[in-house]
């Protein structure tokens, strides 16, 4: 892709994170997406068939990335998967925190379709999959899949989440409380 194209592409994918982020799904529009991104509006209709078609490939470009930054985790023990896990989200959130707040409000609009959430679904069940692992081999209480993946899950969105909407990220020594505060209820 020629240079120009792929800074257009960013500012465009940038534009429509950040006016998500900031108004939500409902008041997404293409032409303050075109203006911020400093595109004519017929170059979004190029690209996109339609808003909610902009905001599906975005919602799949970006869980496509961040799961592939998420499973930088190697083949170690179980309990230093589901630290680097822990440690890999955080990392994706603290580079890019609109895109937590996009992926949320995105999620919660329910417009992927069948097809898309199919495409995402193995991608879930990887993450789920090093988790059952934990708790298969011992490495985690014996708890059901479920509720180990919403105690991991849960505080880390939650902090997440608050530091985003405050317009930051959290900071190493929270992180790290966090997590070892739920990995003491968590593990074996």
């Amino acid at each position: 892709m020629p240079k120009d194209q792929s800074e257009t592409s960013k500012r465009i994918h940038d534009a429509i994170v950040a006016e998500t982020a900031e108004k939500g799904i409902g008041a997404v529009a293409m032409l303050p997406i075109a203006k911020r991104a400093k595109v004519s509006a017929g170059t979004l209709y190029n690209r996109f068939e339609s808003k909610e078609d902009m905001l599906q490939q975005t919602y799949l470009q970006i869980k496509h990335r961040y799961h592939g930054d998420l499973m930088q985790v190697g083949d170690g023990p179980s309990d230093q998967v589901i630290r680097q896990l822990w440690t890999n989200f955080f990392a994706f959130i603290q580079a890019r925190p609109q895109e937590l707040l996009f992926l949320e409000y995105a999620g919660a609009a329910q417009l992927l379709t069948d097809a898309q959430r199919a495409e995402i679904a193995p991608l879930q069940d990887e993450v789920s999959g090093l988790i059952q692992k934990a708790l298969d081999d011992g490495t985690m209480r014996p708890i059901p899949l479920t509720v180990a993946i919403d105690l991991l899950m849960g505080p880390a969105l939650s902090l997440a989440r608050r530091h985003a909407l405050a317009g930051g990220t959290a900071d190493l020594a929270e992180i790290e409380t966090t997590f070892e505060t739920l990995w003491l209820g968590l593990r074996a």
